[in-house]
């Protein structure tokens, strides 16, 4: 199944977000992301377009807004997998440019697991999947709970994303 027909099947999940992210605040201008995740598969899927404000070449999107796009889905799909997470390592292949305003299609999935670090990859494409326009492998470092239940403890955003963590299971 394609990944267009995928997400057609899935809820959004920032919708259920109690705060925005560094990526994915909600500026149409900037990047507007929306992700989803299959449970069953244990893949991360999301749309994006990348609105005015994302501008790197004239008509295309910057490569750090690329490479944002990647480490959000990227560790979103290693949280929603029960992996807490900082990225430790992101190597991204642009193939083509990506155009401003544009919807593109993206996919993330757990390649390896070892006790403290997760390998993940992913792609961007095109809304008829006809176009791979970028590839990312990252390397992300599992965090210790307990140095980031403190953290969870003292800021309230953190918190709101423990509790809802805990309510996606």
């Amino acid at each position: 199944m394609n990944i267009k027909d995928t997400v057609k099947k899935l809820q959004k999940i920032e919708n259920q977000l109690p705060y925005n992210t560094f990526v994915s605040d909600g500026n149409n201008n900037r990047i507007n992301v929306s992700f989803y995740f299959d449970k069953n598969s244990k893949t991360g899927y999301l749309e994006v377009i990348f609105g005015d404000l994302c501008i790197g070449p004239p008509g295309f999107a910057h490569g750090g807004a690329i490479a944002s796009v990647f480490d959000e889905g990227m560790g979103a799909t290693a949280w929603l997998n029960a992996h807490k997470v900082m990225t430790a390592k992101l190597e991204v292949s642009y193939l083509k440019p990506i155009p401003l305003n544009t919807k593109i299609l993206g996919e993330f999935s757990i390649e390896n697991f070892h006790s403290k670090t997760v390998e993940i990859s992913g792609r961007l494409v095109s809304e008829d999947e006809e176009t791979i326009y970028a590839k990312s492998n990252g390397i992300f470092v599992v965090v210790d709970s307990k140095k980031f239940k403190n953290q969870l403890n003292k800021d309230v955003s953190f918190n709101k994303f423990g509790e809802f963590l805990e309510n996606y299971k």
